[in-house]
């Protein structure tokens, strides 16, 4: 199939990689970082040139975009829609508003243009490997017709009902992954200021009743070597805690963990711009300046 690619960041490149070694024919759009587009050029994808020419031609517009805002940008006032023939797919696999891609949805689908909403979870490893969960909604003929396409990208693959039925689990799961990070660094915290190595009580813990992924496979590669480059940015999961947030509040549903955790994620974002750009593990550091600690030790 031919595939425009819109967003090449830390989940798109890998994603698109894989889409063009399942051997479809991948359109990237330049974007301000032109690394990750130098890649995929090299490796056989091709420049966009032309947006509505590339939108007219493509079978799938796959999107990565950060946001709604830079979604409906591209879509509706750059004109990638209206050059989009029926029958056409946009898939959207990037964390936004259930309501919000609802309503693009609607937009999209008067033009005859099918919407599959999938949003994924798993990082940039799994992205690479191909072995992302993907929460897809959409209409049932729709995800059933592009299944092998989705299992390009995803280990485990889920139908979760109607287009923002997928955001509401990934916005449920990213909220959890927030608390369970903050209460890792919590812990943590609370052990090396006891006088107890770090790296010692993450294996401990971890093959008892505190476990958890974030432990296991994302806190030794951040926390434990007080390193925090970016494998899920912290304005990324502070975009999906607020979101997660207003879903509450939508729904009547009491956050009480949940409204602590974000403000504590918000008061990290805030202090300065690097904690922003930096990945979600680097709340522990409100821990450990407030305790006088390193987890990971003298650095």
């Amino acid at each position: 199939m031919k595939i425009v690619v819109l967003g090449t960041g830390m989940m798109g490149e890998p994603m698109a990689r894989l889409f063009l070694k399942a051997g479809h024919r991948v359109m990237v759009l330049p974007h301000r970082r032109q690394e990750p587009v130098l890649r995929l050029l090299a490796e056989g994808a091709e420049r966009i040139e032309d947006l509505r020419a590339a939108g007219s031609e493509a079978d799938v517009v796959f999107s990565m975009l950060p946001n709604l805002p830079q979604i409906d940008e591209v879509l509706f006032e750059q004109g990638l829609a209206a050059s989009m023939r029926a029958g056409a797919l946009f898939l959207n696999m990037s964390t936004v508003s259930p309501h919000g891609i609802k309503r693009t949805a609607e937009r999209l689908q008067e033009r005859g243009i099918d919407v599959l909403d999938a949003p994924v979870s798993g990082g940039p490893k799994k992205a690479a490997d191909g072995t992302l969960a993907v929460m897809a909604g959409g209409d049932r003929e729709v995800y059933d017709r592009y299944l092998p396409l989705l299992q390009v990208v995803g280990g485990r693959v889920f139908h979760t009902g109607p287009v923002g039925s997928g955001q509401i689990v990934k916005l449920c799961n990213n909220f959890l992954a927030a608390m369970i990070m903050a209460a890792n660094a919590e812990a943590l915290t609370i052990g090396v200021k006891a006088g107890v190595d770090g790296r010692l009580m993450r294996e401990i813990i971890q093959v008892s009743t505190g476990g958890n992924r974030l432990l296991e496979d994302w806190i030794p590669n951040t926390i434990l070597k007080d390193s925090y480059e970016p494998g899920f940015a912290l304005k990324l999961m502070l975009k999906d805690i607020q979101l997660a947030v207003q879903l509450a509040e939508e729904t009547g549903t009491p956050v009480f963990l949940g409204g602590a955790a974000h403000q504590v994620y918000r008061m990290v974002a805030n202090r300065d711009g690097d904690a922003r750009e930096s990945d979600f593990s680097v709340v522990s550091i409100c821990y450990q300046e407030a305790a006088g600690v390193r987890i990971a030790g003298e650095v």
